[in-house]
């Protein structure tokens, strides 16, 4: 399935380049801005971790590219895929879930939408418009969908989920 959705995705549809920065996965050209502005609710959230953490100028503005690469993967129209890993060992936190939303960039299975479900406490979700809080982030690596425990799962089971929490 992921070399058939490498095949149909190409980055460069969306404009794209990438390399690896402190935030992970970021732009290749960040300081050209893929987005310039986001919403008053995102702009208004991210202002406020900026100022908590005291990010200077250059951390925030790679971290408003990031942010801008995570929504021109989510906004574009290209073949997604899903999946999920159960906690059976307790290597976390026995029980606990973890689904993903992902695509392929650069034949890398990206996350561009996840959600944790501790095995208590509440389920958070994490995207572009909230990429990380105190308590998680969205992952910054690709996914290995190799490893033991993560299966991919349906879209209609990974949007059940995500309807029901809330960020």
């Amino acid at each position: 399935m992921i070399s058939a959705i490498t095949e149909m995705y190409r980055p460069e549809r969306a404009g794209l380049s990438t390399q690896f920065g402190m935030f992970g996965r970021i732009p290749a050209l960040w300081q050209y801005s893929i987005v310039t502005e986001f919403p008053a609710h995102v702009e208004d959230r991210y202002r406020r971790l900026a100022e908590q953490r005291r990010w200077t100028p250059e951390v925030r503005a790679a971290f408003r590219a990031s942010v801008g690469w995570y929504r021109a993967l989510d906004e574009d129209p290209g073949p997604r895929c899903y999946f999920e890993y159960v906690d059976e060992e307790g290597l976390s936190d026995k029980g606990s879930r973890w689904l993903w939303e992902a695509v392929i960039v650069d034949g890398d299975v990206v996350a561009i939408k996840q959600i944790e479900v501790p095995s208590s406490g509440p389920s958070r979700r994490y995207w572009w418009q909230h990429l990380e809080d105190d308590t998680g982030m969205l992952t910054d690596q690709a996914l290995e969908t190799d490893q033991p425990g993560i299966t991919p799962i349906t879209r209609s089971a990974f949007y059940a989920l995500w309807d029901s929490v809330h960020s």
